[in-house]
């Protein structure tokens, strides 16, 4: 995507570009293709990579073949794929569930410690 954007902004590599060139012509264009997915990839770091119990409760909804499935095809299209809408509730509870159960377990273990 970038190599074409450099090839149409300099006509052929007639002229020489610039940022302002790649900035009009590829990042609009990659902005609007993926910034969903890595806006939803950023939630994800931020609900899932804070702390251990977190990453722990990632870990366990990666166990379900429906979110196998769904990273595997947004990995292989570059694009968040379209889920079953029934399954995707399931996930988010299933998810909710697993981060509340982690958070139990984690002040558990704190409260042992001292």
């Amino acid at each position: 995507m970038c190599g074409e954007a450099v090839v149409r902004s300099s006509l052929n590599g007639v002229r020489m570009i610039d940022e302002k060139d790649l900035r009009k012509e590829y990042l609009r264009k990659w902005d609007s293709q993926y910034i969903n997915t890595f806006r939803f990839l950023d939630i994800l770091q931020k609900v899932f990579y804070g702390n251990n119990a977190a990453r722990e409760c990632l870990v366990e909804i990666c166990g379900c073949d429906y979110v196998q499935r769904m990273t595997f095809e947004s990995y292989l299209y570059k694009k968040l794929a379209r889920g079953n809408p029934w399954e995707d509730v399931k996930m988010v509870v299933n998810t909710v569930g697993s981060l509340i159960r982690s958070n139990i377990i984690k002040e558990e273990m704190e409260r042992l410690q001292f």
